[in-house]
């Protein structure tokens, strides 16, 4: 939903939340400042993923394309959330993301498993066979298969996403974790909200990983369409440049 509303509406700095909803947003200005060229490199997927969703138009793999647009939704979430400082939850969209292309790979492979895909919630059977053939070893099985590069890159890109807050675990703890030793007692908190600094970078550098990876997936349902668009090419210098 959008709004041509500019201005905060009446007593929107009157509680917690707007107000931590603010400081995201001065986040965002910083990282956007401060960090141009991984900034930049985000346009430039962004670019490429509006440019693949149009080349899905009038294809026969349209119902793949469904997917694409979850998998670009998902990483702009994960832009919000990683240039505000947000840093563990944007690895739990950046899971999502990865999960979507490779759902959208494994059905344009499998067309005949789309009705499966479609029928999961008619009854627990049909939920139990969903779950059963969608599990996220045999998609990234699929995925080598298909891609033996991109495939690779999409497991240790996973791998990674939930060790750093995709999951409840120690690593994505410890990045957002203070400590502060007192006289008395030693206290904890955890930081909501990262600064510029290599945690900032590392997601930073996760979101464009996954975006070029998530791309790549695509781009072996409709090849043809990636090389007459250019963004196989585009594809290629991204590759490079991280």
């Amino acid at each position: 939903m959008t709004s041509a509303q500019t201005q905060p509406p009446p007593n929107w700095s009157s509680n917690e939340i707007t107000r931590f909803l603010d400081a995201s947003r001065t986040n965002e200005f910083a990282t956007f400042a401060n960090l141009p060229r991984e900034v930049g490199r985000l346009i430039e997927i962004d670019r490429a993923f509006r440019q693949t969703i149009r080349a899905f138009d009038n294809s026969k793999n349209w119902f793949a394309g469904l997917f694409i647009l979850r998998t670009h939704s998902n990483l702009l979430g994960a832009c919000r959330l990683t240039w505000s400082g947000q840093l563990p939850e944007s690895y739990a969209l950046l899971r999502s993301a990865l999960e979507n292309a490779l759902y959208g790979l494994y059905l344009s492979k499998n067309p005949s498993s789309q009705k499966t895909w479609l029928h999961r919630e008619d009854s627990a059977h049909s939920k139990k066979k969903v779950k059963d053939e969608f599990k996220i070893g045999s998609l990234l099985k699929l995925a080598t298969q298909v891609a033996p590069g991109e495939g690779k890159v999409a497991r240790a890109l996973y791998d990674r996403t939930i060790d750093l807050g995709a999951h409840p675990n120690e690593l994505a703890l410890m990045q957002t974790l203070k400590l502060a030793r007192q006289p008395t007692h030693v206290q904890f908190s955890v930081s909501y909200l990262q600064g510029i600094g290599q945690p900032l970078q590392c997601a930073l550098k996760t979101a464009a990983q996954v975006g070029v990876c998530t791309l790549s997936l695509f781009e072996r349902i409709l090849p043809e369409r990636f090389a007459i668009l250019g963004i196989n090419q585009d594809l290629a210098r991204l590759k490079q440049d991280i």
